[in-house]
């Protein structure tokens, strides 16, 4: 029997899915263009299997490219925002801008500098990517530095309550680990520490129905893929549903939205045929 792999306490990118799902996505018969604003943003998440616990402060402000009402382009936008992620074992502040041209296209690019505290085994050292990713086979956690440079393209589209959305993230890793491999909690896979590239995309299919009280009932089916580009041997698959509930608030343009998201592990090198939980709650002030 495989060692039982310890508790890293930072979720990965499955958390963030978990909220990618709650967002409002393009609606086809949207008409009306969305003013220039500024959104600030909290979420708390956990995550079990693996075991993680994340809070994310960010602001985002957005300017719209089109005065037309036809729905191809009443959503075409440019964006930039800050983000502060803190986990038990690991911060990072990240940047990042965006623009889509069309309503359901959008393209993000973002940098995420950070330091790991060397808690929970964070910035352990590997020997290569064959190495199992418990403890018990790479050495203790140490602090360091670290981060990634990142492009996200993305599409969304709806169809009535039906709504698909899918990001493809091309992800650019580096780290000050001693080792020439290290585990990166946040994506949950081996990297090498000089510099080292991975994909990862996630798509949701979801049936998104207004509320009496102003806000939006989501629920639908996840799929995640993680790829290290030089390791295939350490892709991850996950299927999954996903259920959400949005909360309109008092101000205009503020709400809260709470997340449940539950998972298979279809692929992946130590956790195939397990289950995965995540659980996260946001609240948005716009201005």
């Amino acid at each position: 029997m495989a060692p039982r792999k310890p508790p890293s306490l930072a979720p990965t990118g499955f958390l963030a899915a978990a909220l990618l799902a709650t967002a409002p996505l393009v609606t086809a018969d949207e008409s009306a263009p969305r003013p220039a604003k500024s959104v600030a943003e909290e979420s708390l998440g956990a995550s079990y299997n693996q075991l993680g616990l994340q809070h994310v402060l960010g602001v985002r402000w957005t300017w719209p490219l089109s005065s037309a009402t036809r729905p191809l382009l009443a959503d075409s936008h440019a964006a930039t925002g800050l983000a502060h992620t803190l986990t038990p074992s690991y911060v990072r502040v990240g940047v990042w801008a965006e623009l889509a041209p069309l309503s359901i296209l959008g393209v993000r690019a973002g940098a995420e500098p950070g330091s790991y505290f060397g808690t929970f085994g964070s910035l352990r050292s590997h020997r290569s990517y064959d190495s199992c990713q418990d403890r018990e086979c790479g050495t203790a956690g140490r602090p360091g530095n670290g981060g990634r440079l990142y492009l996200s393209p993305s599409l969304r589209l709806r169809f009535g309550s039906i709504a698909v959305a899918s990001t493809a993230t091309l992800e650019w890793w580096w780290a000050s680990a001693s080792g020439p491999f290290y585990y990166e909690p946040s994506r949950d896979t081996l990297l090498r520490s000089a510099g080292d590239r991975l994909l990862a995309v996630s798509t949701v299919l979801v049936r998104q129905t207004p509320r009496g009280d102003g806000g939006q009932l989501t629920y639908g089916l996840t799929h995640d893929l993680t790829e290290v580009w030089a390791a295939p041997g350490n892709r991850a698959q996950r299927l999954g549903v996903v259920a959400a509930r949005r909360l309109a608030m008092g101000r205009r343009g503020s709400s809260a939205t709470v997340g449940l998201r539950v998972g298979y592990y279809v692929q992946h090198p130590e956790r195939r045929g397990q289950l995965t939980v995540a659980a996260a709650v946001s609240l948005e002030r716009a201005r």
